[in-house]
C-alpha cells in the first residue's frame, strides 16, 4: 500500500506511548465479492418468470437497491465497481417505477404478468452485463443461478 493511501486513512495520533487511529480502506475486490454473493441469493434475478410474484419481486428489488446503495457509500465514486453498481441501481429504479406504479394493481392479471415478465427481462439483462463486468474485473466466481443471466455471445467466444 502506498504512503499516500495510508496517510489519507489516518484519523488521529496519540502520545506518551505511540498510537495511531485510522480507517481501513475499502478493498474493491472484497466489496465486489460481497455484492456477488448477495446477488446469488436473489431469485428475482434468475428464477423462471412464471415462478415469480410481482409483490415479492418488487420487495426483492428494493432490498437489492438498498444493498447496492450501502456498497456505493463505501466506494470511491470513480471506480469501475461503483460504475457497475450505479447501473444496477438504475435498473432497480426502472423496475420499481413500473411495478410500483399506482395503476399497476388495477390492470387485469394477464397484463400484470406481461409487465412483470418484460420488466424482469430488462432487469436481468442489465444485471447480467454488470455481473459479468464485476466478475471479470475482480476475479469473482459467480454461482450458476446468477451466471445464467450473463449474456454470452458464443460466436465471439469460439
Amino acid at each position: 500500500m502506498k504512503f499516500e493511501r495510508i496517510y489519507k486513512n489516518i484519523t488521529g495520533l496519540s502520545c506518551p506511548i505511540f498510537g495511531i487511529q485510522w480507517n481501513a480502506p475499502v478493498i474493491e475486490a472484497d466489496e465486489a465479492k460481497s455484492i456477488i454473493v448477495f446477488l446469488e441469493d436473489k431469485r428475482v434475478l434468475f428464477n423462471p418468470a412464471n415462478m415469480e410474484d410481482s409483490n415479492h419481486c418488487a420487495l426483492s428489488v428494493l432490498e437489492i437497491r438498498s444493498e447496492i446503495t450501502k456498497a456505493l457509500q463505501a466506494l470511491p465514486t470513480s471506480s469501475n465497481l461503483s460504475n457497475s453498481l450505479k447501473r444496477m441501481r438504475k435498473s432497480c429504479h426502472d423496475f420499481s417505477n413500473k411495478l410500483g406504479h399506482p395503476k399497476f394493481s388495477t390492470f387485469d392479471q394477464p397484463v400484470q404478468v406481461s409487465i412483470l415478465e418484460r420488466e424482469l427481462f430488462k432487469l436481468r439483462e442489465k444485471f447480467g452485463v454488470s455481473v459479468a463486468e464485476i466478475s471479470v474485473a475482480y476475479g469473482v466466481d459467480v454461482d450458476d443461478g446468477l451466471a445464467s443471466i450473463i449474456p454470452f455471445n458464443n460466436a465471439t467466444n469460439t
